[in-house]
């Protein structure tokens, strides 16, 4: 029998308990992200005889159905029954899909969805060729400036709520072909998500921040980058000294993905991608 609920947060100790059994790398698979994205993606907690699930919807209108735990304890015939009303099952780790026999499903992935990993070593040293152009942006802002990054807490909540909207009139964009009300909720449900960040300041005035949390005890996701584009090189800045005080815990830094935005695509690969993380669908023949 089938129980659907609207994600809420009271349900952030079962789904934090899950996705840290199942200890992926995926960005996907993070409190925050299903819950603050719970309205752009119709998200619902799917709770079936075979387990619990979490179902989706993306841009293209596609169905799709999260599995919360490593689907062994399924059989085929449970997973049509699953599908009966879902396009396919998404996320897909490369690790499950031996549970999956190609004469029964068909097997895909969407490059764009891949969610871009770095070593977080070498984000922290900006060394190597790769790097010159980064470099470069990072000395050019600290010949003029000298930033400072504090722990996000509730003292400078409204310092990070002022570099998000100046970065929202920086984009030149609507307000729903943006990420601003996400992450201006995680800003003001920080704690209650369990998340990290700091802020960054420049002549004591709010200039960007990052905002993440630990996928597991190797990868280190990054939701949200927002600064002040007139600092140049804020971005540099912000990455690099993010990575040195991760790099001691956490091996890799995981950016997400580049949702098929040129732009964005171009950047994070500027950055020294170590590889891109493939995201499979996984729906019936």
């Amino acid at each position: 029998m089938e129980k659907i609920e609207t994600v809420d947060l009271k349900h952030r100790d079962c789904l934090i308990d899950r996705f840290h059994k199942m200890n992926l790398q995926i960005s996907d698979y993070t409190f925050a992200n299903v819950y603050l994205f719970r309205k752009v993606s119709n998200y619902k907690l799917l709770t079936t005889d075979c387990g619990l699930f979490v179902s989706g919807q993306n841009k293209q209108k596609q169905k799709y159905i999260m599995p919360l735990s490593a689907p062994s304890g399924c059989d085929v015939k449970t997973f049509k029954k699953i599908l009966n009303r879902q396009d396919f099952f998404f996320p897909i780790p490369q690790e499950w899909l031996p549970y999956f026999p190609e004469d029964k499903f068909f097997i895909s992935y969407d490059e764009s969805e891949s969610d871009y990993i770095y070593l977080t070593e070498k984000m922290a040293s900006f060394k190597g060729r790769q790097y010159l152009c980064r470099r470069n942006h990072l000395n050019k802002l600290l010949s003029s400036y000298v930033p400072e990054g504090k722990p996000i807490s509730a003292d400078n909540l409204q310092d990070a709520m002022s570099a998000l909207h100046k970065w929202q009139n920086d984009c030149k964009s609507t307000l729903d072909k943006t990420d601003f009300e996400q992450c201006s909720e995680a800003l003001h449900k920080f704690s209650g998500l369990a998340l990290w960040g700091i802020m960054y300041y420049i002549a004591n005035e709010p200039a960007g921040f990052i905002i993440g949390e630990a996928l597991n005890k190797d990868v280190f996701c990054l939701h949200f980058a927002k600064a002040f584009k007139k600092y140049h090189g804020i971005y540099e800045f912000m990455f690099n000294d993010t990575a040195k005080r991760l790099q001691s815990q956490y091996k890799y830094l995981n950016l997400e993905e580049d949702m098929g935005n040129k732009n964005l695509r171009r950047t994070k690969s500027s950055y020294g991608t170590e590889f891109l993380l493939k995201k499979y669908r996984v729906g019936l023949r």
